[in-house]
């Protein structure tokens, strides 16, 4: 026995369906202001990986700040 089956939609208002979208599309804004903000910050950032500088912090600071 085969059935037949009805798929009814409907639009249904929720009294703070206004709330809810704003808040959504709020996060959404954020979201991609934060992605953006990422990417321009490791955009700007260099690799100096090949360098034979090496970064180190040496203790025995001189009394001269020229030096």
């Amino acid at each position: 026995m085969k059935h037949k089956w009805q798929v009814k939609r409907e639009i249904v208002a929720y009294p703070d369906g206004q709330r809810r979208w704003d808040k959504a599309y709020l996060c959404l804004l954020r979201w991609a202001h934060e992605r953006e903000v990422t990417r321009i910050s490791q955009k700007q950032e260099v690799s100096h990986e090949s360098s034979s500088l090496c970064p180190r912090f040496d203790p025995q600071t001189s009394r001269n700040p020229d030096d």
